[in-house]
């Protein structure tokens, strides 16, 4: 008895100690993690500290190099210094004038913004952006949006928005537009249209020259809506070759730069459209209340198809039947934003990479072998699988986006009180991020203006055989962001990557690419790149 006895007492205690260092682990537990509460809020306040030195021994704002209020007014009217230059070439302009940061000064109900060519504050303006990133220069967009007398935008205004209600919209389609597995909906329909775009240079070629028109843009054009168009839309247009006279899509493709083109217009050169109904923003506004009935006529046929034929269960639902199943208007006003912001900017880039591999045949032969490899038949299907396998493809496109930028940089709403290039930037001043040009500059790229995939395969280091770096070491990550940084980064960034990428591929596995002219300054710039010579490529079958 005494021995059971003897037993249960040491059973308690064992069991007593036990408790005793389980809870002397819980207790050093919250220790240590007291502990490295207290070492973060010490981190945050030496930062913080560290901050507001910096902030007081900066040069004052009303410092900043700028251009008077006089200046802006004047030089953008008829006749003016500014009046008939694009974006890219008014802030360059200016730049050799003022420097690496200057101070655009608000007019007519505009507020301030500084523009940015100092790498070292291109980080700062981002790292400070917080939860909610605003972007400045879509001022005519939600002004449209607030003022239509339907109030169809009263619940969401799309991508367009800035604060609370731009990230519950982000939320809300970031899963269906941004999951990588949800990248299989794209790549069939992608693929469908892209092998039509072969039929129609076929169709459309000299049978001598095997050069394409003059015009050629136009079809390309039409190749980025009819992409962006089966997924956002969930409907075949054919504007490829089936229905290229569609004429309610065709003016629906002319008034689709309207939206890219506002920014400049309406949201950087001084106007009065918030006050008089200007005839630019009469403009504006007739090309989105076009583009709102042309893509609300087409998401009602998709839920009256949806209603007649709905998916069985199991099959992969479309992108828009997944938006739809969030609600209608998401899906209206997805589509929109994608239409607008997707077909113009496509064109442009897949114009720059056919460039940019027609003039250099030995790169499009290094990816011709690299794709025969993985892809050894003309008719072997793309796959998610074997396009990873597929680097250089990449490279190729990377590299082209890097010579022949598609715009000036990002915009964004500073979201704090910061130091930049040693000038006190208060919160909420406007910025305008030259992440796009600097990588034509020797000081961040060597041999800037050489077409050089290799420096963007991980294999190769970024170097040459002789030793030379391709990309200056330490180069900042934040120049060359074609598809912006963050949480404001672009939302169809895989839709448009996939059609790129499909979109050379199939062109160098079926044709050998020439362009047999000049590329002096190919582009001209609004907002984004726009073709400024004849696109006559030679296409000539492979055997």
């Amino acid at each position: 008895m005494s021995t059971i006895l003897n037993i249960r007492c040491a059973g308690t205690a064992v069991s007593q100690l036990f408790i005793l260092n389980e809870k002397q682990q819980q207790l050093q537990k919250y220790q240590i993690a007291f502990q490295s509460t207290v070492s973060n809020v010490k981190v945050e306040n030496l930062e913080r500290k560290s901050s507001d030195v910096e902030w007081q021994k900066a040069l004052p704002y009303k410092s900043i190099p700028r251009l008077t209020r006089y200046q802006m007014m004047r030089g953008f009217l008829k006749g003016g210094e500014f009046a008939n230059l694009s974006l890219n070439d008014f802030v360059f302009k200016c730049r050799e004038r003022l420097g690496d940061i200057y101070r655009l000064p608000g007019v007519i109900g505009q507020p301030d913004s500084v523009v940015l060519f100092n790498v070292d504050d291109f980080e700062k303006v981002y790292r400070t952006e917080g939860m909610w990133p605003s972007r400045p220069g879509t001022d005519a967009v939600r002004y449209y949006r607030q003022n239509r007398k339907d109030g169809f935008f009263k619940e969401t205004m799309g991508l367009n928005d800035n604060g609370e209600n731009w990230a519950k919209f982000r939320h809300e389609v970031n899963p269906v537009l941004m999951q990588p597995k949800n990248a299989k909906l794209y790549l069939d329909p992608l693929q469908k249209v892209n092998l039509e775009f072969l039929e129609r240079i076929r169709d459309i070629r000299d049978p001598q020259s095997l050069e394409v028109p003059d015009n050629f843009f136009v079809d390309i054009n039409h190749l980025a809506f009819d992409s962006v168009a089966v997924v956002a839309l969930d409907h075949e247009f054919g504007l490829i070759r089936k229905n290229p006279d569609l004429e309610e899509v065709k003016i629906l493709c002319e008034h689709m730069s309207a939206f890219l083109k506002s920014i400049y217009d309406l949201g950087i050169k001084p106007s009065f459209y918030k006050y008089i109904t200007t005839p630019t923003y009469r403009r504006f506004a007739k090309s989105m209340d076009l583009i709102f009935d042309i893509t609300n006529h087409y998401v009602n046929e998709a839920l009256a198809r949806l209603a007649v034929n709905p998916s069985k269960d199991g099959e992969e639902r479309s992108v828009l039947e997944k938006l739809l199943k969030i609600n209608r208007k998401t899906a209206i006003v997805m589509a929109m934003d994608m239409l607008m912001a997707g077909v113009d900017g496509t064109s442009s880039a897949i114009t720059a990479i056919l460039l940019c591999i027609a003039k250099n045949p030995a790169k499009q032969q290094k990816l011709r072998k690299e794709l025969l490899a993985v892809l050894p038949h003309r008719n072997d299907q793309f796959t998610i699988e074997n396009m990873k396998q597929l680097p250089y493809l990449r490279a190729c496109i990377k590299e082209a986006l890097r010579f022949y930028p598609l715009a000036f940089g990002n915009a964004r709403e500073i979201g704090a009180n910061i130091v930049l290039s040693g000038y006190q930037v208060p919160k909420g001043t406007g910025a305008l991020i030259s992440t796009n040009m600097l990588p034509n500059e020797e000081l961040f790229f060597p041999r800037p203006r050489e077409y050089i995939p290799e420096r963007w395969l991980r294999m190769a280091h970024a170097t040459l055989p002789d030793g030379e770096r391709l990309i200056a070491e330490n180069v900042n990550k934040f120049i060359n962001l074609p598809f912006g940084f963050g949480p404001r980064s672009c939302v169809g960034r895989r839709i448009v990557e996939i059609e790129m990428e499909l979109t050379l591929a199939n062109l160098v596995r079926n044709f050998s690419i020439e362009y047999n002219y000049p590329v002096k300054k190919p582009f001209t710039y609004h907002l984004i790149s726009t073709p400024a010579i004849p696109l006559k490529f030679k296409f000539a079958d492979l055997k």
